[in-house]
């Protein structure tokens, strides 16, 4: 959309990127204790700046952004004739969250073809809802087949997506919200990961040591 810009804004623009705060941010406004305290809070409704402020009011908050402002800049692009179809990839990318993602099953899912998915999910990026991560494969350039890990920017974002700001103990989902939020849970270094690149650092996330990982 940047594209969009007037071209005689060139040489006087200046583009700032404001994301939801950073649980680093908010610990040296409370504490890291505060914070630890409020991480399951902080899973189901993220880091937006007013569900921060108005704790009270954030399912609110987040199914207004949601309903009325989340979609606003894609529906107004030039060229976008489905924006039922957007909102359905949206909720599809919600329940996947944590899963690959197959743009050939979203394309049977949604009655479009795979170009327009992936472009669709382009525009979601440069709107700052989702990003996107690469998957790993020894062979580097089907690292760029292969599958998509699609994540949101933001947790409470996510979840009002899908109307479940149920707490943890009652999701199937809360560990996708977090690298692994059952710290007894059984993990294994991925073997063909650490032989590809040797020098590489394995380390489990979990709500026991995250602060490192955040800081």
């Amino acid at each position: 959309m940047a594209n969009e810009i007037n071209e005689s804004a060139t040489g006087r623009l200046i583009e700032y990127n404001l994301y939801p705060f950073s649980l680093a941010e908010l610990a040296a406004d409370t504490s890291e204790r505060e914070e630890k305290r409020l991480l399951e809070n902080r899973l189901i409704y993220g880091l937006y700046p007013e569900v921060i402020t108005e704790p009270g009011d954030a399912k609110r908050t987040l199914t207004s952004l949601t309903n009325n402002y989340l979609y606003k800049d894609l529906f107004s692009y030039k060229g976008l004739k489905k924006p039922d179809v957007i909102q359905k990839l949206v909720r599809a990318l919600a329940l996947q969250l944590g899963s690959e993602v197959s743009y050939n099953e979203l394309s049977n899912l949604l009655g479009i073809d795979k170009e327009t998915v992936e472009n669709y999910i382009c525009l979601l990026e440069k709107c700052f809802v989702v990003f996107r991560l690469d998957s790993f494969s020894r062979n580097l350039r089907n690292e760029i087949k292969k599958g998509k890990k699609i994540y949101f920017y933001d947790n409470g974002i996510r979840n009002a997506v899908i109307s479940n700001f149920a707490p943890l103990e009652l999701r199937t989902d809360a560990g996708a919200l977090e690298f692994k939020w059952n710290a007894k849970a059984k993990s294994k270094q991925p073997k063909v990961f650490m032989e590809s690149y040797p020098n590489s650092v394995y380390e489990i996330i979990t709500p026991e040591n995250f602060w490192s990982f955040v800081r």
